[in-house]
C-alpha cells in the first residue's frame, strides 16, 4: 500500500502496544493489550495486569512505559506492588546492504529507570544511565494507525546457542 507520509510522520506519536509475544529458549510472554503471561513449558505460568506504551518523538528520541501489577503472593510472603519501568533514549530508521533502506528500526538506549511501589507506601527506584544497550527490529508493517516490528536473534556460545524472537503490534493513541 501507499502512502504519502513519510515514515518519520507515521512513526511519530504515541503507541500503546495490543500485542506482543517472545520466546527465549522456550520461557514464552504473550500480551494481549491488557494482561501478560508467562510460561514455561507446561510447568509454570501466571498472568498479571499490565499497560504498555512506545512514544516516538520527532526529534529522534522515544521512551517506552511499561507499569505492571504484581498481586499478593504468600507462598513467597510478598504483598501487592506496582512496577513501574521505563526506557529513554534515541530511535532512527535503519537497513542497507542485504536489506532495504529504513525498512529497521533501531533503538538506543540512554536510560533505563525501574520504580517499585508497595501499596504507595515504599518506593524503591533503580536508574541506569548509558548502559550501552541497542536493539534492531525488523518493520514487518508501518501505517499512520498501526506499528508491526519483530526482533530475532541467535547467540552462540561454547556448548550451544540462545534463541530470542519478539513480536510487537501497536495501534497509534488518537
Amino acid at each position: 500500500m501507499f502512502s504519502l507520509s513519510t515514515r518519520k510522520a507515521r512513526i511519530t506519536g504515541e503507541w500503546k502496544v495490543e500485542s506482543f509475544s517472545s520466546n527465549i529458549n522456550g520461557f514464552t510472554e504473550d500480551y494481549n493489550g491488557e494482561s501478560i503471561t508467562y510460561s514455561e513449558g507446561d510447568t509454570l505460568s501466571y498472568t498479571r495486569s499490565l499497560e504498555w506504551s512506545f512514544d516516538f518523538a520527532k526529534d529522534g528520541t522515544y521512551h517506552i512505559l511499561r507499569t505492571e501489577e504484581f498481586e499478593d503472593d504468600l507462598t513467597i510472603n510478598q504483598l501487592r506492588f506496582t512496577l513501574e519501568e521505563s526506557e529513554k533514549g534515541i530511535w532512527e530508521f535503519s537497513g542497507g546492504n542485504d536489506s532495504p533502506s529504513k525498512s529497521k528500526l533501531l533503538l538506543l538506549v540512554e536510560e533505563i529507570k525501574s520504580m517499585r511501589s508497595d501499596r504507595g507506601s515504599n518506593v524503591y527506584v533503580i536508574s541506569y544511565d548509558n548502559p550501552r544497550r541497542a536493539s534492531v527490529f525488523d518493520i514487518v508493517g508501518l501505517s499512520n494507525e498501526e506499528l508491526k516490528i519483530s526482533f530475532d536473534e541467535t547467540q552462540a556460545y561454547p556448548g550451544g546457542s540462545a534463541n530470542t524472537s519478539e513480536n510487537y503490534t501497536m495501534k497509534k493513541f488518537q
